[in-house]
């Protein structure tokens, strides 16, 4: 039998992606943006938004222009 090793996220990386996601890059342009790093993808991106919460960031989230 193999058995994968669960290999996880450090905190930091974890930090700079929701940094970058509220800079205003899109969730997909966020994982591109770290892939140099750690390879995640955007759904992982936006689990870690939905852990962690940042309430008080969440309002400067950019919203459309147009409305």
């Amino acid at each position: 039998m193999i058995q994968q090793i669960r290999k996880r996220t450090s905190l930091e990386d974890i930090i700079y992606s929701l940094h970058l996601y509220f800079l205003g890059l899109s969730l997909r342009n966020t994982s591109k943006a770290i892939s140099r790093f750690v390879k995640r993808s955007h759904t992982a991106i936006r689990d870690w938004i939905q852990k962690y919460k940042p309430e008080r960031l969440s309002t400067l989230r950019p919203r459309h222009l147009n409305s």
